[in-house]
C-alpha cells in the first residue's frame, strides 16, 4: 500500500472510531505490558482489554469493521475476511433494500447478486481510504470493475450506495456504542477495586 493512500485509511468522517485513539495506542505486537499493579493500584488498562473491547461488540459485522478500523492500516494484518464480513453484509441489505423496491438486476451482464457484491465492495473501499472526493463517478466504476455506464449507475444505482453509506454509519453507531459501554464498566471495576 502506497504511503499517500495508507494516509488516507479511516479519515472518513462516518467512520469515525470514538475510542480509536484509546484503541490503537499500545495495540502493537511490542507493546505487550502484563502489569499486575503497583503499590495498591489497580492494573493498567492493557492491549488485552482493548482487544476485549473490540472482541465483546454485540454484532459480527461491526466487529470485523472495528477491526478493519483499528488493525486494517497495519500491513502485517491480514483484513481479508474482515472485509469480506463487512461487504457480504452491505450486499445482502442492497439485496433486501432492491426487492423492497421491486428494483430487478440490471439489464447489463450481471445478477442483481453480482452487482450488490460489486457495489459493496467498492463502496467499503472507497469509504475506507475515503476516496470519494478523488473519483468521478465512472472512475469509481471503472476502478471497481462495474461494467455499466455512469448516467444508469447515477439514475438507478447510487441510491443503493447511499444506503450501503448509511448501513455503515449504524454499524459505526453500534461499535461506539458498545466500546464506550465496555470502556465505562472497566473504569467502574477498576474504581471499585
Amino acid at each position: 500500500m502506497t504511503k499517500l493512500l495508507a494516509k488516507r485509511f479511516g479519515t472518513s468522517p462516518r467512520l469515525e472510531l470514538l475510542s480509536g485513539e484509546w484503541l490503537k495506542q499500545g495495540m502493537g505486537a511490542k507493546t505487550v505490558k502484563f502489569d499486575i499493579g503497583q503499590g495498591g493500584l489497580p492494573p493498567e488498562v492493557n492491549w488485552e482489554d482493548k482487544a476485549a473491547a473490540i472482541a465483546l461488540i454485540k454484532s459480527k459485522t461491526g466487529k470485523a469493521l472495528a477491526s478493519l478500523l483499528v488493525w486494517g492500516d497495519n500491513e502485517r494484518y491480514d483484513w481479508s475476511e474482515s472485509f469480506d464480513d463487512v461487504v457480504n453484509h452491505l450486499a445482502a441489505n442492497m439485496i433486501k433494500y432492491c426487492v423492497e423496491d421491486g428494483r430487478d438486476a440490471p439489464k447489463s451482464k450481471y445478477t442483481l447478486n453480482e452487482l450488490a457484491y460489486k457495489m459493496a465492495r467498492m463502496t467499503l473501499h472507497f469509504e475506507l481510504y475515503n476516496l470519494w472526493p478523488l473519483y468521478s463517478v465512472e472512475g469509481r466504476l471503472l476502478f471497481s470493475g462495474i461494467d455499466m455506464s455512469a448516467s444508469s449507475y447515477s439514475q438507478i444505482w447510487s441510491k443503493y450506495q447511499d444506503k450501503m453509506l448509511h448501513d455503515i454509519e449504524y454499524l459505526m453507531r453500534f461499535i461506539n456504542n458498545d466500546v464506550a459501554n465496555y470502556r465505562y464498566n472497566l473504569n467502574d471495576k477498576e474504581l471499585s477495586e
